[in-house]
């Protein structure tokens, strides 16, 4: 991959579009990307990043804050990359989501994320995704490296591969399952652990079962109490040998019980059939002299019943006899009460007739007074007639009194109508006038605040002037005391930096010195000599004296050394950043004091609060006009309204009132002294009915006489033709039905018991008692027959009881058998399962590693192992080269402790020959180890995805821990990274940077923000 243009906006620190052309600056395969700590170095990287995944690296991820605090409130950030890929070039645009203000009112407005990713085809670009998503895919896929890949390979941060080199095992597994995917093979760890347990469960399982199954072997014959009786049956067993015994035993056991128990129930069922036997006779002698007793108790009853049932037939005789007259004494006796019922119907409708008033008036004279004279029909039909008249025109009239009493009610409620519409007239016409006043008056004040409220904007943006200026007058003040401090710490750095320089260099000094002394007391004679390698050693040098320096101890005084060199440039850095800020507020405040500066923001702020009230207390006071306008249109619109509804109310009152004068004059006349006509309708409708009873009652009463004196004659000729001697006699004779049934059944009962006597006394039983008594035979006892039961009953039972236990115990047989058959079975089919179990519970602990894993490595960190051995190869082809041969880096897969081991690394001296952890490395040397492995790291990565070709590369800060010589190697490294056409960037503001590189790209910050320019120029050597 590599970078051609690059376009940002509102990004960061940079306000305006800032343009980087990477061709232009490829020109010479390496340059520089410098300016000020805070300028935006990093910031171009995170562009180049954000516009190819959407994010930046590390903690800056937070896409709210990507925008440029300098830019414009209305301009949009964006950043535009072009690159290409194999044969293919792209450009992709990305804006983040941010706040844009309102184009109505105030307020902001969130824009989302924005992506629109193109492909150059032929000479036309081609818009290939506008989504963010799925402009992400498709990057990724053409790039073939997720984020945290991409700024491992082409970014390649120092900072975090220092970390890398001096961190432990657990923090170089984080970051190398980042860049080396090794989910397959934690997949696979997962797989067999998972595998294992399963197959753990399933032998589990089937053991249980073949547990469970002994078990229901062994309570199956414990229910017998056979379970201790075999020797060998035991349900702790360590082997299918010993299961298969214990079920064989218990099998036999219990057959041999079964085979017991069926001879004993043979011998008891055969004594039982005796038993049975002789309970038979017994109970059978005794039954029929019970027969014969019970026959004989009958007979007698049935002969004391003959008398009773004599009477009960004559009794039948004369009720068949009176039964001719039974219609005509039924009809005689309906036809009395039918005269009874009508008189009392009759005397109750006189006493009815009598106690109404008003029938009387119709009758002209009292039915019931005394001496009055006999109604006749005429008379009742006539006033019956005359009463349902005056009803038909009372209910004829009904509807027009319930009309009058409607209107009477409607008139009221008009009338109350009528008071309440006047007096909200009355109100409403106040109310409006109200409304006009406070209108008028709120349109006076709206003058004097609308001039006031002019000019916010301007006053605004005034406070605003004011306000910087006051803080751009207490940063000058606060840098002022950041550049004493910033002085004081560089002057120290310097001085203890040179104090330790000077110390390191005297301990080197009497380090060179005793050189020679130390050679010669480890010459021995006969082994050739280190330096000219000659077998004799005629005349070694003689000590010295003097307390010997030691490489330990000069290489302790070089770190010091180094250590403090950094320190003093760290803190000229901070003096330097100072300064230029210093500069910068001078320039912006001038000569204004910190006293004037927040006098002016006062009064500033004073006056646009002045304003800002004004315009609040305009906008609610027009807000009110407008309110009040409204209701004052609302109430104008009521009066007139509550004034046609109070008329229309007055003109429909007093047409009622005209037909209530005259309905009331119809409806005096129908009253006759009634309180209305509902109850004068009530009254003439009780004497219509009153009188219609009478005369309904007069009439039945006559039919009722006449019937009962013509069923009367018609019985007493019945009589005479019959045996009785009178109605009642006849009647007396006569029985009821129920009665007359039972009599029946009595009889015919009594007759079909002597029947059955009669054959009874034949019964074979019978026959044989009467013999049994003859030959003296008595009847069993109860003692007797129940000794006889017992017997039987106890030897059926032992009979029952054996025979019980014989099927139970065959049951058994079958079931044990059952068990033995499926134990066998189960035996057959686990066996393999636990070898399988055995053999991936192994696989499984040395996966994870455990078992026989000596190193006690799992599978996936044997695998990152692999990749760190590769990494540390690819790294060590370049600190060779950096370090001039000293040192290499190189994979350690040592255990410390009970700690597992893959992921150590180490550094070979090649001068001392020793390995040692890589912590022990001197600044300079630890970035030349980290700056090799981030490099290693890239070429394996950049493998492992494919064999990507990465054109261009960012190699991030840390030159400045290097000396010359160490520079000049790093630089000679770097230089071989340009090989094939790849272009190289580094990041860094060490002044020796600026002077080796001609290519640059600087960062130049500003108070209005950043921006970037291209330098060109012959690099000095």
């Amino acid at each position: 991959m590599r970078l051609h243009h690059l376009e940002l906006q509102a990004f960061g620190p940079f306000a305006d579009r800032q343009q980087v052309d990477f061709d232009a600056l490829s020109s010479q395969g390496l340059f520089l990307l410098n300016g000020p700590t805070g300028a935006g170095k990093s910031s171009v990287l995170d562009a180049v990043c954000f516009a190819l995944y959407g994010s930046v690296p590390g903690v800056r991820q937070g896409a709210k804050r990507l925008r440029s605090d300098h830019a414009a409130a209305s301009v949009a950030p964006e950043v535009m990359l072009e690159f290409s890929t194999a044969d293919r070039r792209f450009r992709v645009t990305r804006s983040p989501a941010w706040e844009r203000p309102s184009r109505r009112g105030s307020g902001t407005t969130t824009e989302q994320a924005r992506t629109l990713l193109s492909e150059l085809v032929g000479t036309r670009w081609v818009d290939r995704s506008t989504r963010n998503d799925e402009a992400g895919l498709a990057l990724q896929s053409v790039l073939g490296m997720d984020k945290e890949q991409f700024t491992k390979v082409v970014m390649l941060p120092q900072g975090e591969f220092a970390a890398f080199l001096r961190a432990d095992a657990t923090s170089r597994r984080e970051l190398l399952q980042r860049l080396f995917s090794t989910t397959r093979f934690e997949d696979l760890e997962r797989l067999f652990a998972e595998q294992s347990l399963r197959l753990s469960r399933d032998v589990a399982e089937q053991e249980g079962r073949l547990d469970r199954l002994l078990q229901r072997a062994v309570d199956e014959a414990e229910r017998h109490g056979l379970a201790t009786d075999a020797e060998t049956v035991s349900t702790d067993v360590d082997s299918p040998t010993d299961r298969a015994a214990s079920m064989d035993a218990l099998v036999a056991a219990v057959r041999s019980r079964r085979d017991t128990v069926a001879e004993e129930h043979m011998a008891l069922q055969e004594q039982s059939v005796l038993a049975d036997g002789a309970l038979a006779s017994l109970c059978g002698r005794r039954t029929r002299h019970g027969l014969l007793s019970s026959l004989r108790q009958q007979q007698r009853e049935q002969d004391q019943q003959a008398a009773g049932i004599a009477t009960m037939s004559e009794a039948l005789r004369r009720h068949d006899r009176a039964q001719s007259l039974a219609a005509d004494l039924r009809l005689d006796e309906e036809m009395r009460a039918g005269v009874e019922h009508a008189a009392a119907a009759h005397a109750a409708a006189l006493e009815r007739t009598r106690d109404n008033g008003t029938a009387l008036k119709y009758l002209e004279a009292d039915p019931a007074g005394p001496g009055a004279p006999e109604l006749s029909g005429e008379a009742l039909t006539g006033a019956c007639a005359a009463s349902a008249a005056a009803l038909a025109v009372l209910r004829a009239a009904l509807p027009d009194e319930q009309r009058l009493l409607g209107i009477r009610s409607e008139i009221r409620t008009l009338g109350s109508s009528i008071d309440d519409l006047d007096d909200r007239v009355r109100d409403t016409t106040e109310a409006l006038a109200l409304v006009q006043r406070r209108r008028a008056s709120d349109l006076d004040s709206l003058v004097p605040l609308r001039r006031a409220a002019e000019g916010v904007p301007r006053l605004r943006a005034e406070r605003d002037a004011a306000t910087a200026a006051e803080q751009a007058v207490q940063d000058h003040r606060s840098a002022q005391l950041r550049r004493t401090a910033a002085d004081e710490r560089f002057r120290e750095a310097s001085e203890h930096f040179l104090t330790l320089k000077q110390h390191w260099l005297s301990i080197l000094q009497r380090r060179l010195e005793q050189a020679a002394d130390e050679l010669a007391e480890h010459l021995v004679d006969g082994e050739p000599c280190p330096v000219c390698g000659s077998p004799d050693h005629p005349d070694p040098v003689s000590s010295s004296g003097g307390e010997r320096v030691t490489l330990d101890q000069e290489q302790s005084a070089r770190r010091d050394q180094d250590d403090a060199e950094a320190a003093m440039h760290a803190a000229r850095d901070v003096r330097e950043s100072v300064l230029l800020q210093l500069a910068e507020f001078g320039a912006a405040i001038g000569e204004l004091t910190p006293e004037q500066a927040a006098e002016a923001t006062r009064a500033a702020e004073r006056r646009l609060d002045e304003a800002e009230a004004a315009d609040a207390r305009s906008a609610v006071v027009e807000e009110n006009v407008e309110r009040l306008t409204q209701e004052a249109e609302q109430r104008a619109a009521e009066v007139e309204d509550l004034r046609e509804r109070r008329n229309d109310a007055g003109s429909r009152r007093s047409s009622l009132q005209e037909l209530e004068a005259e309905l009331e004059l119809r409806r005096a006349g129908l009253l006759a002294g009634a309180p209305s006509l509902a109850h004068r309708i009530e009254d003439v409708q009780g004497a219509s009915e009153d009188l219609a009873a009478l005369r309904y009652a007069e009439e039945t009463l006559s039919r009722a006489r006449a019937d009962h004196a013509a069923s009367r004659r018609r019985l007493e000729e019945a009589l005479r033709e019959t045996l009785f001697d009178s109605v009642d006699e006849a009647r007396t004779a006569l029985l009821a039905v129920e009665h007359r049934d039972r009599i029946e059944r009595s009889i015919r009962e009594h007759e079909v018991t002597g029947h059955r006597l009669d054959a009874a006394w034949d019964d074979d039983a019978v026959r044989e008692a009467l013999a049994e008594e003859q030959a003296g035979l008595r009847a069993p006892t109860d003692e007797e027959e129940r000794v006889a039961a017992d017997s039987a009953d106890d030897q059926r039972a032992r009979a029952q009881q054996a025979g019980i236990s014989a099927e139970v115990l065959a049951h058994s047989v079958t079931q044990l058998e059952a068990y033995s058959r499926r134990l066998a079975d189960l035996e057959r089919a686990v066996g393999p399962l636990r070898e399988r179990a055995r053999l991936v519970s192994a696989v499984a602990e040395t996966a994870r590693g455990a078992g026989e894993n000596a190193y006690r490595m799992p599978l996936a960190t044997y695998v990152l192992a692999s990749r760190l051995e590769q990494v540390a190869a690819a790294a060590t082809e370049r600190l060779v080269e950096m370090s001039d041969g000293r040192y290499q880096l190189v994979h350690s897969d040592a255990r410390a402790g009970n700690r597992r081991s893959g992921l150590g690394l180490n550094v070979i001296d090649g001068w001392t020959g020793s390995r040692r952890d890589t912590s022990t490395l001197s600044g300079g040397e630890s970035f030349m180890a980290s700056l090799a492995l981030a490099l290693g790291l890239a070429d394996v990565v950049q493998q492992e995805a494919g064999g990507l070709d990465i054109e261009t590369l960012f190699i991030d800060e840390g030159f400045g821990s290097l000396d010359e010589q160490a520079l000049e190697q790093v630089m000679d490294a770097l230089e071989g990274l340009r090989s094939g056409g790849r272009v190289v960037g580094l990041v860094s503001h060490v002044p020796e940077m600026k002077q080796r590189i001609g290519a640059q790209l600087q960062v130049v910050k500003g108070r209005q923000g950043s921006v970037l320019r291209l330098v060109d120029e012959p690099a000095r050597v």
